[in-house]
This record gives C-alpha cells, structure tokens and sequence, in this order.
C-alpha cells in the first residue's frame, strides 16, 4: 500500500496479473490510455528486469541516462537499466507493456540478455514477429482483451523455449529480495554452496546485470519504498537501517538511482500527501 500517485492516475494506468504458468516469468501486464491536455513524463525506476511496451498512439520519447531515444516504432524493448527511465508522450496515450520478472525474460530471448542493459530497441522486425502480433493486437477493443492476447502469444513462446534456468536462479533472486539488497556476495555464496564466479555467471547469463548491482537496485528501491510510506524517523536512521554507514554515500547513491536526492523525494510525496488528504492506493 502506497500514497495516491496523481501521475498514475492521470494517464489512466492499470495493473494485470499473469496467468500461474507465467507467473515465474512474468511479474505483471499494465495498460494506460487516456487523453492529455499537455506533454506528460513519468519516471520509471529501475528493477533490474526488462520488458516491452507496444505503443497505439503516437511516437513517444524515453530518456535513459541523459540520453533521449525517439522511439517512432510499434513495438520497444526496455532493457534493464541501473537508472530511471523517464517516458514522454504528447496528446494521447495508448499503450500495453509487459514487465518481465528478474531473470525471467532469460526463457524467451534468442539474443545474450546482458546485450539488452541500458538500452530501448524498435523489436518491430525481430525474431518475435511482432508485426504480425500488432495488427491482430489492433482489432481487440479493450486493454484488456489485448492483454489476453498477449499473454497467449507469450505462453507460445515460452512452451517452444529450450532454455532453462539454473536451479538456484530464482532462489538466489528472492534471498536478496527478502534481506532488501542489504547482502554480500560473499554471503550468497554461503547460503547456496556456490563460488562467487558460478553466481556471477548465473547473474551475467539470466539476468544481465551483477549480482552486486542487483542487490543495490534492491536496496534502493527498499529505500525509496521506506520514504515513500512516510513512516520514518528521519533520513539518517532510514540510511543506517537500509545498511549505509555513510550519509554522504547515502544521499550519491539515491540520487544516481531517483535523479533527485531523498530529502526532495520525502518532502514531495509528503507535500503529495497533504494535498490529497492522505488517500492510498495499491498498485
């Protein structure tokens, strides 16, 4: 449960759950579609897995890094990054997207997963056949039944893979998860009898991107979720709970993760708060 977010709400965003063959693979389908009277941006954080948007509107605009990507194609990759993304559209929006769980995309990709990091890819013309996907994805009317659609083709894909994921992949995954990125490697090597090489190579191959960064993406984002719940004492102990001995360090960190530093994060949601008298939401 979190703090009513307006940005959300404005371009009419909306959560769907995968089937349970998917589930390991699939963390969750969204749609928004709406109306806008001016240019909107809405800042994704990073969580370290990827995913796909397909887009119904107009072209659109992702910022990655400083780095800002026209994406005029039907169908983008988003690949799995260790900053926030941050998508522009204008006019209209009408979109649906799937978001793959941490080392779940690895099923259904030909390409090395580590290619995709840090990187928004037009898969108009890729094995996928999304062309194809698109036009019958255009005659459904809702969301929804799009969703639908999707996730048939997505099972179809993973059916047909022969890759499988190490045994202790997702294990791994839900350890740093449960222990909120706060974690050595040192540590997991103990925990599940593998030497730091296997983990990285496990990390490198299905998740495309160290277990060491994982772990901090997690950490943060525990961070960002503590603050978000405005339930804190105050910025040093949230600090010193999530496992920074260093204030300084603290605030770097945050601020290469949200582009803003958490002082500034924690005063506007709680300005957010206020204003909208303290309504929640779940998404």
């Amino acid at each position: 449960m979190g703090y009513f977010n307006k940005d959300l709400d404005d371009i009419g965003f909306k959560l769907y759950e995968p089937n349970e063959k998917l589930k390991p693979y699939i963390y969750n389908y969204w749609s928004t579609k709406n109306s806008l009277e001016k240019e909107k941006t809405n800042k994704i954080l990073s969580d370290g897995s990827l995913g796909f948007m397909i887009n119904f509107s107009k072209p659109f605009r992702i910022t990655l890094n400083e780095k800002t990507y026209f994406c005029s194609g039907k169908t983008t990759l988003m690949g799995q990054t260790k900053h926030p993304l941050f998508l522009t559209f204008n006019d209209y929006i009408d979109a649906i997207g799937v978001r793959f769980t941490v080392a779940g995309a690895y099923r259904f990709f030909d390409e090395k997963i580590e290619s995709f990091l840090d990187k928004n890819i037009n898969y108009d013309n890729s094995f996928w056949d999304f062309n194809s996907l698109y036009q019958d994805l255009e005659n459904r009317k809702s969301n929804k039944e799009k969703i639908e659609l999707f996730e048939e083709f997505l099972l179809k894909r993973l059916e047909a893979s022969k890759k499988r994921n190490n045994p202790n992949t997702f294990d791994i995954v839900k350890f740093i998860d449960d222990r909120k990125g706060d974690i050595s490697i040192e540590s997991l090597c103990d925990e599940f009898l593998l030497s730091k090489r296997q983990i990285e190579r496990i990390f490198k191959n299905e998740v495309g991107i160290s277990a060491k960064l994982y772990s901090r993406i997690i950490r943060l984002r525990n961070v960002r979720d503590s603050l978000s719940s405005l339930e804190v004492d105050n910025l040093t102990s949230t600090a010193y709970d999530s496992g920074f001995f260093d204030q300084a360090h603290f605030i770097k960190e945050f601020k290469s993760f949200m582009k803003e530093t958490p002082k500034n994060y924690y005063e506007n949601k709680l300005t957010m708060a206020k204003l909208l008298n303290f309504k929640k939401f779940e998404a």
